[in-house]
Formats: C-alpha cells, structure tokens, sequence
C-alpha cells in the first residue's frame, strides 16, 4: 500500500497499546474492513466524551491555482447532504447545480460587468435553492444531543471535525458524523463564500499573521508551507470552483485516508458494534502520498525587506525538519534552551537583561518540513537590527560549541515534558495529539515516547543539530516602519438569503428515531466534591484531587485588588522583572524552572493572585522561593528599563490591533473614565514611578491580606494548609475586603461611540445596555434565552447575520449572570465585519435586539439541547474548586443545573419571550464602532441614536 500514513496499522491490524503507569493513555486502534481507522481512549475520569474525524489532506494538497480549497470545503461540510440540510433536495438540485456552472462561468469573466451580472444570476439561484435548504440542521441536530464546542479546523497537513457530548447519545453522534461525509451538498455555497472573505479580512487585521506569511514565503520557497496560507489567496476566494472542490473532496475523504478518535467516559465494547454499523458503508479508497515540491536551500544569506511593521523589526529563518524526523526531540530542547515560557531561555535573558526590547523564537513544525524563525526588535535610537541580530547569532554559536549552562538545558527539557503531560491529561487535546499521530503516520506507542526522547537527549546532540540545522545558510527578512497594503474585499449587490426552516429533512427523522442509552445528570455537590479546611488565621483552602499526573496547580488569591487600589494593575508586569534578595530575576527564575515549578502573578478587581504550577515533588522548594518573592523582592534600574521598553513596545501594538481598541472603545461604553484602558498609567507616569513603592504594595498584601487557595494535586486540603503554614508569612489576623463588582455606567439613551483607524480591514462593532438584577430563579430560563438568541449556528444572531446575511465572519451576543448575587446583569453583543457591511450588520443586530422574533418550532430542539448540555457540563478534573467558588459566590447552595434538568422541560417560548421582554427590550443602548468609517452612510448610522466621535486617546491611556 502507497498511504505511508497508514503503514503501521498495516503491521498491527488490531493492538491496544498500554501506557505505562497512567490507564487514561491506553489507546485501542483497529481497522474496519473498507480500511477506515478507528481509535478508542476510554477515560473513566472525564466527564463527556470528545469525538474527531481527522482527515490527512490539508492545505499543503491544494493545486497551486486553487488554493483555499481545503479550508473551504471544511465549512461547506457543515451544509448536509442530500438527505441532511434538506426538505427536498430534487427541487433544491437544479438551482444548486446552476451555481455550480455559474461560477465556473465567474473564474473565467474578463470584464467587471460581466462578473457582476453572472454574480447577479448566482444570488438569484441561490435564493431559489435556499427555499429548500435547511443549512443550520447539522448544528441544530448535534445540540439536540448535548453537544458543546462544535468546530472544524484546517491546517496544512490535515482537517478535522470534532466536538464534545455526552456519552449517551453516541450513537446519534456516531451517525451524524459518518452520514456528512456520505453525498454531501455544498449548498450555501455563495454565502459561506462571503463568511470566507470576512475570515480572511480579519487574517489582514492582524500584522503578525501577514508578516508570518512573508516569513514562510522566503523560508520555503517553491513549497505550499511558504507560497500560499490556508485561507488561500484573495484572487482564488473570488474565483472559486465547486467542481474542483467536489474534486478534492473525491480525493482526499476516503476511508484509508480518514480516522475517528474517541475519548472520554465510554465503554468499548458497547461502541465498537455501534462504529461497524455506521462506518460500514463509508467511500473506500487509498490516497497516494503528495509529492510536494522539494524546498530549495539557502545559499548564503538571502536577504529580503519591507514595510508591514509599527517598529523595526528583523526575522532569521533556517530550514529544519519535520514534525516526525528523528532530530526533532533535540531541535525542540535546542529551541526551548533560546525561548520558553519560564522566561529562563537564552534569548529570553537578552529582553530581561535590556539588551534589546524583543527577542523570541518560532518554531515551524509541519508533517513534510520544519523550520526555525528568530526574531529581535532592538532598542528605539540606541541600537541597530544588525547589532540586535548580532547578539542572537553570538547565543547560537556558543551553543553550537557547547558554550552554555547546563543548568538552562535541563530547564528546557522539563519544560517540554511537564507540557506533554499538561496536554496529555486533558482529553479533549489527547485526542487531537491521537489524531496528529495517524496523520503523520506514526504509532501512539511511538507518540507516547517522545517524553522519553527528550529525556536522552545530551550536550552533544544539541551541539550536532546546530551546527548541522543553524549555520551560514539562512534567510533574513527585515521589515521596516510602515503598513503593507491590504487588499480589501468589497461587499458584493447579493440579496439575503432568508430560509423558513420550519421543515424538517428525510434524515433528522431516522436521526430521531436512533436509541439513545440511559443516563443521569451528575451534579456538583459543593459541599462534597471538593476538599476545604481554613486556617487558625481564617485563610481558606481548596483542594481536588489530581489522579492523573504527578503535577500540581496552586493559585493564591489575596483579597486586595484593583477595584480598591490602582496600583495594583501593574504589580504582575514589574514583577516578571523582579527578583528576590540577592538574587537577579533570571537567577530567581532559575531556581523555580530547575525544580520543574512556573510561578506566575495576575490581578482581578477583587485579588492579586499568585500561581504556582509544577512537579508534585517540588512543591515545599516552590512554596519557599515564592515567600523569599513576598518578604523581599527586588528590581533594579536596569530590570525596570526592561520592564518598560517592553510596556513600550506592547502599547505601540496595541494601537495597531483592532481587537484591543475594540475592546478598549467597548470598556469606555461600559464604564466612562473608570474603564481599565482608560485609569491605567501612561507609559509616562510609569517612567516617573518608584516601582519600589509597587513592591511594597505587593509585599503589605501578601502579608496582611486574607486569602483564598484553590489546590490540584495531590495533597489533602490539611496537607495544603501545613505546607503553606510552614513556608509562607500569611497574617495571623488578615484584613477582608468585600468582594465588588465593578459598577457599569446607565444608559438614559441610545448613543453611538465611534473611534476611527483607516487602516483595518474589519470594524469591531459591539452593544451594551444595562439589563435588570439577576434573580437565581432565572437561572434556567437565561441559559434558555441565550441558546436561543446566540447558541452558536442555530441561535438567531449567527443565523441572522453570519448564515443568511453573510455580513461576518463572527457574531455572538450574551444577557450575563453577574459574578455576585443581586447585582444587575448586561447585555453584550458583538460582531466583527468588513467596512461596508457595517451600517447593515447593526440595523439586523438592532433589530434583533429591538423586536427578537419567536421561533415556537425550535423550542423541543432548545429544550432537549439544554438538558442534555447540563449532563456533560459538571467540571474537568481541575476546575471543580473553582467553579464550587463561583456558584458560592452567586449565592447558590447547590448546582443550579440540578433544578434546571427538571425546568428545561417545562420551558416555553411564551418563557423566552417574557424573559427577553423584561430585561432587554425597548432599553436604550451603547453601540460602540472602531475601525474604518469611510464605506459608513453616517445618516443611517445618526438615526440609530446621539453620536458620539472619540479619538484612541480619548478611550486608552497610552
């Protein structure tokens, strides 16, 4: 057989490969006879089961005139089938076919009137076939079986479909999952089209992205990795082919070419007769392995420039290996001995040490290639890029000799291994590292070992891959001051595709008839599921247990935070540069890493927070630096340049990243000149500060403040508070703050807020309006109200806007259950979309808002939806301490889904309807708009309610 993909199951038809130690790795692989691949990892410790198909066909096996074709075709196989999406697919199939040759007609237009009557007649089709079309109703199917986190993604070398639900209804899900890839129908082909462009408009908005694109267009010439992206090019979104997508789909979604992967709270023996039912008559055929074309080595240096950047900034690129070679162990130690997330990394220490304001590595790992990206930003006016770069290449020559600490290198290593077995022990990302290992052809057993190889690799190994792998051959790209041009996509003259899906197809009624198994609701019992102990002192403690891994997660919040004092918000950020006594920061850090421990600090309005994550054996090591941290940390000038040449640096980022701004123009809505974009210190009064004086804050918290820790691990809450008790300087008699939530400003009267950047491609478009005090007794018909309003494709705000409309790519809104009991919830909406569309992307989100519309034939799909989300809904293991926290403090005595189960039945939409009626319609609201204004009939925009224009620094403090 030519699939090398499936090579190793050839040897092992059928094995059950047992992980040493740990019951929740054993992973059973088998093939059914048309060569379809399954893997079962049941996990008795989860809590629903997470399902995938993986297909090994991706970007990388488009053809260079038809790039995209993957991505795309991903989003159309939510579209159904013939039997699925459909009422009648006989008279839905002559318009469908129509477009299928219309825009074939399309690609080859040569005049823009021609392209703009064939689009005409497209539209014109379409809304013919939409007649027919059911185009939500694989969502609203896979909810109304419990399913959370429906979602597809595509890469270069595979695309998979996945999702969570609860165990019970495998069957269903098992169905539903094998029949969309039986006869599907692209339907929905224009208006996903338009979803398209918006999701590449918002790639453009995003300068990282675009400048990675010319990074891996220099880094692997001639190779799909470096010349096209996943989205695809501009010119082939506008010119695509459903026959060479139904092409690809013919190719590469074939049986020996495609896997399942469960894992969860299931039992195989009851699921392998379900999986040989279903699968059975799934399409056979092998794929050959793609030749891609060879990457062409450098020669030297090869240098190329440009303009894309708000700072100058330079990228050094070698051409590796892939993702499966044999060196990749060592190449990843190499690279986490430059950058990791303790800070320790070699490259890390130069930002750390001000030597420049940004260094930081990329490593590429793809199934067929690999790379390795360095990038340095140096000092404004003081440093050069080539003195800048100078000091990273001096870093890799002296590892290439064997000039480093040895201490670093183990640092590296543990990092690697403590974040294999983080994601390992989390179903949901085992079962996507299950899915890579079928794609890359490779055996879970070998998947598995890779912990192991780290372990072994030495010195010498990374002295052979640098010398090898990071020598004189490499690409330099530097970029420059300045924006590239976008390419922006204009709104096409299409009409609304408005669909009654009222009707139900052939296939959701066998869908219907399919068995479900018994089941029961497993409830959080707030008083039983975790440990608790409090302290002689009154400091509280949390503790679940972790049967898993020998890793623990311990988080202290002290209950002082920003609410109360300011200050607080910039004690994490100096405190990354902080060290403790005699020790620098680096030298600090050093002492957590070498221990396989991470210490991190973070703030709320309520608490400053102090995490400790790592190895279990590490813990009383962990808990003694930490107080060495709080009784006497330490900055000094040269640690505070640092500090704010990076705050300087991340704040000119900040104004170029629509999202941020968005977000910081929403903040303003909210909460006027007490938003925390708005009361923050400018990077001047930062420069001014006696960072000593934050310090020192820090310090008369943590050591008079009460506490509250939440403990994953292996310790008893006792043990917890011993150890704490032993290491730490809590107070005897610690002061109480009350926990507060921050006030949001009332709205007497609708007003629009605009801030205006010329340079994006997309608008951040969001609503706010201050509801009514929650009422616990609402609980079920608030979640009944949002899944109703906003529950992903089947909820009226995506379909309205995203599905008919094609107005964005994303679009949610959400009537929020505060985080304390009798305070006021808000309503929040948000959609993101291109200049053009934005007046009428508002007008249908207002009008939704104003007049939400009663759908009474989607009330037995909500209601089923709810209560089977509430079985899969009780915490992973590690969140049950936290989530037990947030119940208390919402006033809950128990887990309100246990009354909910019972009230989801009983819901009505006349419920729906009061609920909404009560604590949202007819309010007057805060739309808030950033980006570009040009394309916007501002005349519209003033019938909407006052206007209101601000600049950036009106609404951020910079």
């Amino acid at each position: 057989m030519k699939n090398t993909t499936l090579s190793f199951i050839l040897l092992f038809a059928v094995f059950n490969l047992k992980a040493q130690q740990n019951p929740t790795l054993d992973v059973e692989s088998y093939q059914l006879d048309n060569g379809f691949t399954i893997f079962l990892n049941p996990d008795p410790t989860a809590t629903r089961v997470f399902g995938m198909i993986t297909v090994s066909a991706g970007a990388k096996n488009e053809n260079p005139d038809a790039t995209g074709m993957a991505h795309y075709l991903e989003h159309l196989l939510f579209k159904g089938t013939t039997e699925l999406g459909t009422y009648d697919y006989q008279k839905e199939k002559p318009h469908l076919d129509s477009i299928s040759v219309l825009y074939e007609q399309l690609a080859k237009a040569t005049s823009d009137e021609l392209r703009l009557s064939i689009q005409k007649q497209i539209n014109q089709q379409a809304l013919k076939a939409s007649k027919y079309g059911l185009p939500n109703e694989f969502d609203k199917l896979l909810k109304s079986i419990g399913s959370t986190g429906i979602n597809a993604t595509t890469s270069y070398d595979r695309t998979t479909y996945y999702n969570s639900f609860p165990a019970h209804e495998m069957e269903k899900w098992l169905d539903i999952y094998a029949t969309r890839f039986r006869n599907p129908v692209f339907r929905s082909f224009q208006s996903e089209l338009e979803v398209v462009y918006e999701e590449k408009n918002r790639s453009m908005d995003n300068f990282e992205r675009r400048i990675g694109e010319q990074v891996f267009k220099h880094l692997f010439p001639k190779s799909p990795y470096g010349q096209w992206t996943v989205l695809g090019t501009t010119e082939h979104l506008k010119n695509p082919s459903l026959l060479k997508m139904y092409e690809f789909f013919e190719k590469y979604y074939v049986s020996e070419n495609m896997a399942l992967v469960l894992t969860g709270n299931f039992k195989q023996e009851e699921v392998k007769p379900m999986i040989a039912k279903t699968f059975k008559g799934f399409r056979t055929g092998s794929v050959e392995k793609k030749a891609l074309p060879t990457i062409r080595p450098f020669d030297g240096i090869e240098k190329f420039n440009a303009r894309m950047t708000p700072a100058k900034v330079g990228f050094t690129g070698y051409q590796t290996v892939s993702a499966i070679h044999p060196d990749r162990a060592v190449l990843d130690v190499y690279e986490y001995l430059l950058s990791n997330n303790s800070n320790t990394g070699l490259f890390n220490q130069l930002m750390q040490n001000n030597e420049m304001m940004y260094s930081g590595t990329i490593p590429l790992q793809y199934d067929d290639a690999g790379g390795f990206v360095f990038y340095y930003v140096p000092k404004i006016l003081v440093q050069s890029l080539g003195a800048a770069e100078k000091k990273c290449l001096d870093i890799i020559e002296n590892i290439n000799s064997g000039h480093f600490d040895e201490q670093l290198f183990q640092i590296a290593k543990n990092e690697i291994q403590i974040a294999f077995k983080r994601r390992l022990a989390n179903p949901v990302s085992r079962g996507k590292m299950i899915g890579v290992a079928f794609n890359q052809g490779r055996s879970w057993e070998d998947y598995l070992a890779y912990s192991d190889k780290v372990a072994k690799v030495s010195k010498e190994d990374l002295m052979r891959v640098g010398k090898q792998y990071f020598g004189p051959d490499r690409m330099k790209f530097i970029s420059r001051t300045g924006l590239s041009k976008k390419n922006k996509l204009k709104k096409p003259p299409y009409k609304p595709i408005v669909t009654d899906q009222k009707e139900s197809s052939v296939y959701s009624k066998k869908f219907n008839e399919i068995p479900s198994l018994p089941f029961s609701p497993k409830y959080i019992d707030l008083k039983k599921d975790i440990a608790r102990t409090t302290m002689k002192s009154g400091h509280e403690i949390y503790a679940e247990e972790n049967s898993v891994n020998d890793l623990f997660d311990l988080t202290i919040r002290f209950k002082k935070g920003a609410l109360t004092d300011p200050i607080v918000r910039i004690i994490p950020g100096i405190v990354r540069y902080a060290g403790a006594g005699a020790d620098s920061r680096i030298a600090f850090k050093k002492k957590f890493a070498i221990e396989g421990l991470n210490y991190r600090l973070w703030y709320d309005g309520n608490y400053l927070a102090f995490n400790l994550s790592g190895k279990h054996e590490s813990i009383d090591k962990g808990l003694m630096l930490l107080n060495q941290l709080i009784t006497n940390p330490k900055i000094d000038e040269n640690a505070k340049k640092a500090y704010l040449n990076a705050l300087n640096g991340d704040r000119k980022l900040e104004k170029r990243n629509p999202d941020i701004m968005g977000n910081a123009l929403l903040s303003y809505a909210v909460y006027g000149e007490r938003s925390a974009a708005k009361v923050r210190k400018s990077s001047k009064e930062l420069k001014k500060m006696d960072f000593q004086k934050a310090l020192k804050l820090m310090q008369e918290i943590a050591l008079n403040y009460g506490t509250e820790t939440t403990y994953y691990g292996r310790l008893s809450a006792q043990q917890v508070a011993e150890k704490i008790n032993e290491h730490l300087s809590f107070s005897d008699s610690p002061q109480q703050e009350e926990y507060r939530i921050k006030k949001a400003e009332g709205v007497s009267k609708t007003k629009v807020y605009l801030v205006e950047d010329k340079k994006t491609v997309q608008n951040q478009i969001y609503f706010y309006l201050p509801g009514e005090v929650f009422d616990r007794e609402d609980f079920a018909v608030n979640k009944a109200f949002n899944q109703y309003f906003s529950g992903g494709f089947s909820g009226l705000v995506l379909q309205e806007i995203r599905e008919y409309r094609s107005l964005a790519y994303s679009a949610r809104a959400n009537y929020t259950e505060p985080d304390l009991s009798n305070q006021r919830s808000l309503f929040y909406a948000k959609i993101a979309c291109q200049s053009d569309k934005s007046v009428e992307a508002i007008e249908v989100m207002k009008g939704l808002i104003d007049n939400m519309p009663a759908r009474e034939e989607r009330m037995e799909s909500l209601k089923s939806s709810l209560q089977l989300q509430v079985v899969s809904q009780y915490p992973q293991p590690g969140n049950i301490a936290n989530t037990i926290r947030s119940l208390e403090r919402k006033g809950y005595t128990e887990d309100p889904n246990r009354r909910a189960f019972s009230q989801y039945q009983k819901i009505s939409m006349d419920d729906i309807v009061a609920y909404y009626e009560k604590n949202i319609k007819g309010k007057p609201m805060a739309i808030t708009i950033y980006g570009d204004l040009k394309n916007i009939d501002m005349d519209r925009i003033k019938a909407l309610g006052e206007v209101i224009e601000l600049k950036k620094t009106d609404v951020v403090s910079f």
